[in-house]
């Protein structure tokens, strides 16, 4: 790596060592306090100087020269510097690159690979799809946002943070006892059930009788519309757990109702204060008929136990399952406007439907990947360098050490015109290619190393939103009774 003698951190240890000397020489020689204190006070300052230029840049437009500044602190993170910056940038900045139109136009401005958030974001297509289907080192993030409070027994069972390098890495033998308990064994007579059919036909009926515009109650109310429906299908078809109970649904919406739950039981640094939600929900969880299946000790899921599983499903409910599904929903039923940038934010989302055979499966998948693609649920993930690289950042070799947080945007990805064409951030559902090549789940068409273990009951969902309140009753009964989701397992390397 380069030295660090000519960086931001011997400017700093400088700052230091002369405050240190200016007050001596106030206690000795001058004896006045004040220059004592202000000599003392001037590291900080430094800090806050340089988390300034750092920070405020990107509010007009610079992120080129906010990502510059940071170059250095990614070569250098054992350094006493970094140790005092990065982590607020990586909370501050990284909430920025959640927002899918600032994504689009770090690249407009300073090219496919930049620094941002403490992070190296490389968006290069063959990169992207090269990563997405090989084996990952990871950390606690999701995407770009540094989290906490995961879930853990005495090992940590977070997927999102756990690699799978090797055959004997944890990761690939719990998502498969999650996709196990989740979506086998009683999972599809659920689906069937009418119980399900009854929750379907109260979705259609809040879609017709409460305002559904974008930011409208139907897709802003807890325990009712939209997320409503989700949270209560979830939990039934996965768990058999009955949210119609008004007991149940309450103790699930304080986890899984809003966007300020989630920051209070998962976002650093705010993590930690929603443990009694996250508590409860466990406990529902594990009291669950198909948690009182569960068989402790089987190798083939890494000995997984019924508390780890409780707890890393009460996480995947909250994070991906419920949060996820919901933007997913929401966009295509036109709750949520797509991305201000390159004009998609003008597409009518709605008003597309109306050119859709909901009797062609292919043509409704596509509909829903071309969604995705232009906004997906989950705008990038994220990796750890396992050994030293250069990435070529506005025209330099930049070098970077192991251990490098690297993000991978598969939203600037999906929107590549080398790649998608032209006319990439338009709307274009018979776009070719767009199901072997979608990243929507962290996977590249039908592979990936990490897909997300509930793909098909996200697209299904979406599937028969379509089907059920807006067009055809026949056709969303049909669906609904031919959801065989294990036959549609993601394809992942054993």
């Amino acid at each position: 790596m380069p030295s660090a003698i000519c960086t931001v951190h011997a400017a700093f240890w400088l700052t230091v060592v002369a405050g240190i000397a200016v007050a001596i020489v106030d206690i000795v020689v001058m004896k006045t306090i004040w220059a004592m204190i202000v000599a003392l006070c001037a590291p900080l300052i430094f800090v806050v100087i340089f988390g300034i230029l750092v920070l405020l840049p990107p509010r007009c437009g610079c992120i080129g020269f906010s990502g510059s500044l940071q170059i250095s602190l990614i070569q250098h993170p054992d350094y006493v510097f970094t140790r005092l910056t990065m982590p607020i940038f990586n909370f501050m900045q990284g909430m920025e690159l959640c927002d899918n139109a600032f994504c689009q136009r770090a690249r407009a401005s300073v090219g496919k690979n930049y620094v941002y958030a403490g992070m190296v974001s490389i968006s290069e297509w063959q990169i992207v799809k090269k990563t997405l289907t090989s084996g990952q080192a990871r950390t606690t993030y999701l995407g770009a946002q540094p989290l906490a409070n995961t879930p853990k027994v005495d090992r940590s069972v977070f997927l999102l943070e756990l690699q799978n390098l090797d055959k004997d890495d944890n990761h690939d033998g719990f998502r498969d006892c999650f996709y196990h308990y989740m979506f086998r064994e009683g999972f599809q007579e659920r689906v069937d059930s009418a119980n399900s059919k009854k929750l379907w036909e109260q979705l259609a009926e809040d879609y017709k009788t409460m305002p559904h515009g974008v930011g409208d109650l139907f897709f802003t109310e807890n325990d009712k519309g939209l997320r409503g429906f989700l949270i209560k299908y979830f939990f039934y078809v996965m768990l058999d757990i009955d949210a119609n109970d008004p007991e149940v649904m309450k103790t699930l919406v304080k986890l899984m109702g809003g966007d300020t739950a989630i920051a209070l039981a998962y976002l650093w640094p705010f993590a930690g204060h929603n443990q009694s939600a996250i508590k409860a929900v466990d406990d529902l969880i594990f009291g669950s008929s198909v948690m009182g299946k569960f068989k402790e000790g089987e190798e083939k899921f890494k000995k997984m136990t019924k508390l780890e599983l409780t707890r890393l499903s009460t996480c995947i409910f909250r994070l991906a399952a419920v949060t996820g599904t919901l933007q997913l929903a929401k966009t295509i039923t036109g709750g949520l406007s797509m991305p201000p940038f390159e004009d998609m934010d003008k597409i009518d989302v709605a008003a597309e439907w109306d050119k859709l055979d909901l009797g062609d499966d292919s043509a409704l998948e596509n509909f829903i990947l071309e969604v995705g693609r232009l906004f997906p649920p989950v705008s990038s993930v994220h990796h750890i360098a396992t050994e030293p690289f250069s990435v070529t950042i506005q025209g330099k070799t930049v070098d970077f050490p192991t251990g490098t947080k690297i993000l991978v945007p598969t939203n600037l990805a999906m929107t590549d015109k080398e790649v998608w064409g032209v006319d990439a951030f338009k709307f274009n559902p018979n776009r070719p290619g767009l199901q072997e090549n979608s990243m929507v789940f962290a996977n590249v068409g039908p592979l990936g190393s990490r897909v997300c273990p509930g793909m098909r009951i996200a697209m299904d969902t979406a599937w028969v939103s379509f089907q059920s309140w807006e067009r055809s009753e026949e056709a969303a009964d049909a669906r609904i009774c031919g959801m065989e989701f294990w036959e549609l397992e993601p394809s992942v390397p054993k």
